[in-house]
């Protein structure tokens, strides 16, 4: 959960995680569209997806214990070097490189690199194992993390408290406003689509389950059209059904990692549920259901219009 996401912004999808399933046997049972629903606001779906495939797999290739092994942990889904490492480290205090942002940031002020992070990787994690100590690492790991999220950060980083300031050639020689060296900023691309919001008959919502595969993979959403490129031109909309389509006024945005995607909603009105295979929804339980940060954004701007607002 913590890859890509704040320690803040986990928590309550932590403990909401362990107390519907507190076992890898209680995981491994369990529906992937009902962890996925968990997940929803998280973001970065493939790891709900991940952790799924990597109950089953620990529950048949190693009797349901999870394994303490590098080369048995980096096979499992979803899990690459640097999260083998700190489960090796914190988990089971084994010897092992650990390097996520915030170490690699230490590393780099510590040693006095002005050199582009991704320009250092092999370097850094040679210099990482040298450091670590025979005794006690997981703590050290954990240490290291604090300092970087909460001493050495990337922004106004707080050297008069450092535990381990006496070392750092950054201080030493006033380099440590400029590391890590920044690289240009890429600019995403933007995408455009179209979405539809679905009302029956009922004055209930339509919404759809999305492939496994692909972006917010088994998330529910409103259905939309194709996201294609703005450097794309569009023939014409591609509503779901024909019929009296209606605008609804403004554009929804929403940034992923690689794109920035921006909506345009348009809306049916009186449609017989029978006639769409999906989920009907009351408005007022649009909230309570697990709908990805995209999906949220959209059902809050489309009853904004009819005066119904939920908190955020």
């Amino acid at each position: 959960m913590l890859q890509q996401t704040t320690v803040e912004a986990v928590k309550p999808y932590f403990r909401k995680f362990l107390s519907k399933w507190p076992t890898i046997q209680d995981l491994a049972k369990s529906n992937i569209n009902d962890v996925m629903d968990m997940w929803s606001g998280l973001g970065y779906y493939s790891r709900a997806k991940n952790i799924h495939k990597s109950s089953h797999i620990i529950i048949k290739n190693y009797n349901g214990k999870f394994p303490n092994k590098y080369d048995e942990l980096i096979k499992l889904p979803g899990i690459g070097p640097y999260t083998a490492g700190a489960i090796l480290t914190i988990a089971f205090n084994k010897d092992a490189v650990v390097i996520d942002a915030n170490i690699e940031r230490i590393l780099l002020r510590l040693n006095g690199i002005l050199l582009p992070i991704k320009d250092v990787k092999k370097e850094l994690r040679e210099l990482a194992s040298t450091l670590n100590p025979e005794k006690r690492i997981g703590d050290y790991v954990q240490a290291l993390m604090d300092i970087g999220s909460k001493i050495c950060k990337p922004k106004n980083p707080n050297c008069s408290i450092c535990p381990i300031k006496s070392n750092c050639k950054s201080i030493q020689n006033d380099l440590t406003e400029l590391i890590p060296l920044k690289d240009k900023v890429k600019v995403r691309p933007i995408k455009e689509a179209e979405l539809f919001w679905i009302v029956s008959n009922n004055d209930k919502i339509f919404l759809r389950r999305r492939s496994l595969s692909g972006l917010l993979p088994g998330m529910l959403e409103f259905p939309s059209s194709e996201w294609i490129s703005t450097n794309k031109k569009r023939k014409s909309i591609a509503f779901p059904f024909s019929g009296k389509w209606e605008s609804i006024p403004g554009k929804i945005t929403h940034t992923f990692s690689h794109f920035e995607l921006s909506l345009k909603v348009y809306t049916f009105r009186g449609i017989d549920q029978d006639s769409l295979n999906g989920l009907w929804e009351n408005k007022e339980n649009l909230n309570k259901i697990g709908l990805p940060s995209l999906m949220r954004k959209v059902y809050r701007h489309v009853l904004s219009k009819e005066g119904i607002r939920f908190e955020k």
